[in-house]
């Protein structure tokens, strides 16, 4: 495999190359599939069984059954970007059972040497529960609008608040902030996801879990968002600029080649 974008459809056991999902899948028609997004370097993936333990449980919850055991599909030595890993509902009516799921993989390169270590976000207007209290699903389309919304007013990030008002993450990744001195993370308790990069801070750091209004953002003293492809990345937010917990972090998890 070149260092190109890559797909391949698991049938029988074996992964086939150059692979499409069909248009009966499930995962096409209705956006019933779950995924992880895991990091890629050097043809090695990064924190592979946090992100296959989170599949499965995104899986069992919502589709019923789990994916059997996985292996990946091989990689060249020079690798390096971003796996996105489906298990679908496979072919069948909007409402039977998950019997014949489907595994794809899509590999999409990746070139850390062109992000900044700093960007942008802001809130965005309206509010945005993502389904299925924030498992990682195919339905994607509010995260994607609310970040499209983001990047046509010049900003690299959308954060989502739900219909109360509560903070809850970015389009893309998991939320901290800083708050008179204290780390702190919108709580699982609301639509939020367990992210992989979000564990591997709350490890190293005491963070409070809260339930915090979005309005009172701008309290904060830094803010960062995590997620596989970017690991840690501080947040100009407002009046807000990134402070250094953030930068610390980031610097930590690019040290240890932990994301691409």
């Amino acid at each position: 495999m070149k260092n190109t974008v890559c797909a391949w459809v698991r049938c029988g056991g074996v992964w086939l190359p150059d692979a499409t999902l069909p248009l009966t899948d499930r995962g096409v028609r209705y956006g019933m599939s779950v995924f992880e997004t895991i990091g890629l370097r050097e043809g090695k993936p990064l924190l592979l069984a946090e992100h296959l333990a989170l599949l499965a449980a995104s899986a069992d919850t919502l589709l019923g059954t789990t994916p059997p055991e996985i292996a990946l599909p091989a990689f060249s030595p020079d690798a390096t970007g971003i796996l996105r890993l489906y298990f679908t509902a496979g072919d069948g009516a909007p409402t039977a059972p998950v019997s014949e799921p489907r595994l794809f993989a899509l590999f999409e390169p990746h070139d850390p040497a062109g992000i900044p270590h700093e960007q942008t976000a802001r809130l965005h207007p309206g509010p945005v529960t993502p389904f299925a209290h924030g498992r990682k699903t195919a339905n994607y389309w509010l995260n994607c609008a609310a970040q499209n919304s983001a990047r046509q007013a010049g900003y690299h990030h959308a954060l989502l608040a739900d219909h109360e008002g509560n903070l809850l993450s970015a389009a893309f990744g998991n939320l901290f902030f800083v708050l008179r001195g204290q780390l702190c993370t919108p709580s699982l308790a609301l639509a939020v996801r367990a992210g992989v990069i979000r564990s591997q801070i709350m490890q190293r750091q005491t963070v409070r879990e809260v339930k915090f209004p979005a309005a009172r953002l701008p309290e904060a003293s830094e803010l960062f968002l995590t997620n596989s492809r970017l690991g840690v990345m501080p947040l100009h937010y407002g009046a807000i600029t990134p402070g250094p917990l953030g930068r610390a972090l980031r610097a930590t998890l690019l040290r240890e080649n932990i994301v691409p």
